[in-house]
Parts: structure tokens; C-alpha cells; sequence
């Protein structure tokens, strides 16, 4: 396969594989020589900051000298976002080299895996060949019935920030979402950010496996970075919520270097002043940011970030219609002074006119549009200079970087 009959592919695999669970996947993988029983991980769950947590993270162990594998998901603009090597995407017929031997092993032997397990086994065996020396995992959702958890214990386990969101795959309560999420925890350490709400859980799981639990104290956003205990970092990654998630990568580089890992000082703070992640408060010029943010906790510490901005607010906004768009919708509203609402072309897209519904409600004014096009158009012209915010999807986000790209590029 050349490398979009290989993508296509991917995208036509069904989503979820009954039954669920990782029997499958550990027949693939036993089929490909366990790849992932030659690596070492860190293996990120939680709902919000993963993705900042592992960019950060691999960054440092990439200064540190380190050849360090990234896993992550979704992707932004192009599917190999999702499988790095020292921050280097893998190369489009190395990608689709791998899919074709991951689809052919799976046709010779009559098996059929998710695409989220598929892309899995195909990255463990990339970054196994590449004879990584570690590898930064991100879950995909939950954590105990995740692809990512057919990994041996990790180096050390994360838990980043907690709170609802797929709530008809995990759990109604924020309780049982956290019992998932505390799926990844066997034996070993596990470093938590403070959540307050399920600790309980989490002591609980990390007594029950065996566990070294470490949660993180707080830290404080200064201009430029941060402040964790006593010491201030530069951080590259814009947003207030980012000093929580890079505590969180201090705790778990101090565990590494617990376990023998040479990390400087020097190494952690190039790593954290010189991360970047697409789409999390992103600024794409100084008047325009993206974030991806697309839960009650996303869209609370978004408002949060716009609002230390202390400029006016043109926002362009969409969400999935399986979300809590309402109460999304309703709080990050209250800080804008223009609302452009637009769709996209994905049955799971919240139409635009519930949107409008939502800001009626609220008596906010609300401009709909047909296309991300016509609404990022839309909102420069109604900014007039002051500050746009792209929000509520990942999805959205990937979308408005193609169009601000060739709007940009029409200007040169």
C-alpha cells in the first residue's frame, strides 16, 4: 500500500472491537514478537493535559540525550502527528511500510483489532525496531481496557487532571471515570496531579496494586513559566493551566532520575522552555489562538487563559454533539464579546444553530456561518485586531490550521 491507501485504511477499521479488552491485541502483538516487551514507558491517562504532559516529558528526555518514542492522539493536521521520534513525525512510506505488515500478519492469521489497538501494535513495533530507549504513551481513553495498557509496568505512571468527559464509554460519575483511569496502575510508581475529588481512588488502586503513589504539590503561573516548589521554570506552552500539567512532568523526570536517569537541570528546563503541542492554546499569530479544549475543565481553564489575556474575546466555536455543549458553550460565552458559530462536515458536529440556541439563551449575540472558512473570516473582521479564539474541538482545531495556513500564505 502507498501511504493514503495505508491511512484509508486505518480510518476504515471499526473503532471498537467486541469484546472489549486487549486479548486481541496481545495475539497481534505475540504475533509480531511482543515489540512493547522491549521497551520502557511512561504511560500517561487522565482527561485533560495528557498530550501537554507527554510533550513536555519527551522533550526533556530528548535534551537529556535520550532517543525518546512519542505516542500520542488524536492528530491535528496529518496522522503521523501520532508516532514521534525525538519529536520527528515518522516519514509517510515508513508509516504505511509498517501498516501494510501489521495488515498482512492480521490477514494471514484471520484477526481483526480497533483502530486504536491496530495503530498501537504498529507504533510498539516502530519504536521497538527504532530501539528506543524510552517511550512516552499516551492513552487514548480511559486507561484499564485501553490499547496502551497491554504494556508491561511502566517506568512510571501518570495521572493527569480528572473529570467527565466520554461518559458512555467510562462512567456518569467522575468516580467511576477515575477507576478507569486507575486501570494503568500496576505496581511500580505512579505521580498524580492533585485530584482532589477521586485522591481517594487513586490511594486506594496504588495500596490495592502495590504502588508508589506521588502527587503533585501546587505550582503558580508566573508571565513567562511557572513557580514549583521554590523553583521558577520557563514553560513554552501557553495557557494558566499549563504550570499544573508541567509539575506533573517535574514529579515524573524526578522519578527517572530516582531510577538512574542522567537528566540534568539544564535538560529539564530546555525541555519545558522549548515544548510545543498543537492546538493547546496555541497561538497562531499574536492576535489568534487555538485550543482544543472540549470538556467542562478544558473550557473552564480556556476561559481562565483568555481572561489573564485581559483583551476582548472574538471567539469561533464548535463541539461534538456528544459532548456537554451546553454548559461548555454557556460558560466560555461569558468572556466573549463576538461569537462566531460554524459546523463541520462530520456527523458528530454540533450544527451551528444549537449553538446560536445556546447564546440566545444567554443573550449573547451569535453570527453563524456555514464553513471554518467563512467563520475565521468572519471573526478578523469583527475582531478588528483584538483577540480571536478558535475553541471547543480538536477537530475544529485541525481544521482552522489548514484554513489560517492558506489565508496566510494568499497574503505573502
Amino acid at each position: 500500500m502507498n501511504y493514503k491507501e495505508a491511512i484509508d485504511y486505518v480510518h476504515a477499521i471499526p473503532k471498537f472491537v467486541r469484546p472489549l479488552g486487549n486479548e486481541k491485541l496481545g495475539g497481534l502483538l505475540d504475533l509480531l514478537g511482543n515489540p512493547q516487551n522491549n521497551l520502557k514507558f511512561i504511560h500517561v491517562a487522565g482527561t485533560n493535559g495528557k498530550g501537554s504532559v507527554c510533550t513536555m516529558t519527551a522533550e526533556i528526555l530528548k535534551y537529556a540525550g535520550y532517543k525518546t518514542g512519542l505516542f500520542t492522539s488524536p492528530f491535528i493536521e496529518v496522522f503521523n502527528e501520532r508516532i514521534r521520534i525525538n519529536g520527528e513525525m515518522i516519514e509517510d512510506n515508513v508509516l504505511a511500510e509498517y501498516i501494510t505488515t501489521v495488515l498482512g500478519i492480521m490477514q494471514k492469521n484471520d484477526m481483526q483489532v480497533s483502530e486504536f489497538a491496530f495503530i498501537t501494535a504498529v507504533a510498539m513495533k516502530y519504536f521497538a525496531d527504532k530501539k528506543c530507549d524510552i517511550v512516552v504513551l499516551e492513552t487514548g481513553m480511559g486507561g484499564r481496557l485501553d490499547a496502551t495498557n497491554i504494556i508491561p509496568t511502566p517506568e512510571c505512571a501518570v495521572l493527569t487532571s480528572i473529570s467527565l468527559d466520554h461518559t458512555q464509554y467510562l462512567g456518569d460519575t467522575i468516580e467511576e471515570i477515575a477507576l478507569e483511569k486507575c486501570g494503568i496502575i500496576k505496581g511500580g510508581t505512579v505521580v498524580s496531579s492533585s485530584n482532589t475529588a477521586v485522591q481517594s481512588i487513586i490511594e486506594k488502586t496504588a495500596t490495592e496494586q502495590n504502588a508508589k503513589l506521588i502527587v503533585c504539590d501546587a505550582s503558580q503561573k508566573t508571565d513567562g513559566g511557572f513557580i514549583y516548589k521554590n523553583t521558577e521554570y520557563e514553560l513554552g506552552l501557553g495557557g494558566v493551566y499549563q504550570a499544573e500539567n508541567a509539575a506533573v512532568v517535574l514529579e515524573v523526570i524526578n522519578v527517572l532520575c530516582e531510577k538512574g536517569y542522567n537528566i540534568s537541570d539544564n535538560d529539564i528546563r530546555d525541555g519545558l522552555s522549548n515544548a510545543k503541542w498543537q492546538a493547546r492554546y496555541e497561538f497562531i499569530t499574536p492576535d489568534i489562538v487555538i485550543d482544543g479544549g472540549h470538556n467542562k475543565d478544558g473550557i473552564r481553564v480556556l476561559k481562565e487563559s483568555l481572561r489573564a489575556e485581559n483583551r476582548p474575546v472574538t471567539l469561533v466555536i464548535t463541539m461534538m454533539q456528544d459532548k456537554d455543549y451546553e454548559e461548555c458553550i454557556s460558560d466560555i460565552i461569558t468572556i466573549a464579546d463576538n461569537v462566531i458559530a460554524t459546523g463541520l462536515d462530520m456527523p458528530r458536529a454540533l450544527k451551528s444553530e444549537k449553538i446560536k440556541t445556546v447564546c440566545d439563551k444567554n443573550g449573547v449575540s451569535c453570527v453563524l456561518t456555514n464553513n471554518v472558512k467563512s467563520a475565521i473570516e468572519t471573526a478578523i473582521k469583527k475582531a478588528n485586531g483584538n483577540l480571536i479564539c478558535i475553541c471547543g474541538s480538536l477537530y475544529l482545531a485541525g481544521e482552522a490550521k489548514r484554513v489560517l495556513k492558506s489565508i496566510y500564505k494568499g497574503e505573502e
